[in-house]
């Protein structure tokens, strides 16, 4: 946890149909001085789940598969029903973090143009313009291990002021708040994609994150 000194952490994640051209990027943004009582939140609503449906606090929501069915967590297998509801339930305690600034970035392009590229741009964008109105700093912690470079060039070929540092990666399974925003991601990507099979997931981010900046399109 920590921001190097920033006032705000933005923790953020991927998601997106590649082969479709679609790609986003979403963000939990909370104050470094509040993300521990904040996020103690987070981890009372991850015990009232253990208690509802048997999954372990330090189990990893990775949403695609935890949505889909996938997976066993505490040697369990929970329903799609039971599972989809944990999902719409934990969106309403993200929503409901006090202080956390929520949202997401779109890119929708095809080949040649990396949309990976647009979209974390345009996130980086919209995070310095939101900093620059607060008169403060922020630091980006992305879901990774370190390896894809692409994250540290646009962030030097952007240069964004309220930015100083580029983004940090670490990955999920060591960070309830990228796992949050992993949910707010994945959400988001059915928000826009639309597609049939996942009709049920259509109107989540706008029913269960009415504050949520987006989706923007970049």
């Amino acid at each position: 946890m920590g921001g190097n000194g920033a006032g705000y952490t933005y923790y953020v994640d991927d998601s997106g149909i590649p082969q479709d051209g679609l790609a986003l990027y979403s963000w939990i943004g909370v104050p470094d001085e509040a993300a521990v009582a904040v996020e103690q939140q987070w981890l009372d609503f991850r015990a009232d789940l253990q208690q509802d449906i048997s999954v372990p606090v330090e189990y990893e929501l990775h949403a695609h598969l935890f949505i889909s069915g996938r997976g066993r967590p505490g040697g369990l297998n929970p329903t799609k029903h039971a599972r989809r509801r944990a999902a719409q339930w934990a969106l309403d305690v993200i929503a409901d973090l006090p202080g956390v600034s929520i949202g997401c970035v779109y890119a929708w392009e095809h080949w040649p143009r990396v949309p990976r590229e647009t979209a974390f741009t345009g996130l980086l964008r919209t995070i310095d313009q939101s900093l620059a109105e607060q008169g403060a700093r922020g630091h980006v912690i992305i879901d990774g291990d370190g390896t894809d470079r692409m994250y540290g060039d646009r962030h030097f070929d952007l240069d964004p002021p309220h930015i100083p540092e580029e983004p940090t990666a670490l990955p999920a399974h060591e960070s309830h708040w990228l796992q949050m925003a992993d949910l707010v991601a994945y959400t988001a990507c059915h928000a826009i994609a639309r597609r049939p099979n996942r009709e049920f997931m259509w109107g989540w981010y706008s029913r269960h994150l009415p504050k949520a900046e987006g989706p923007i399109q970049a």
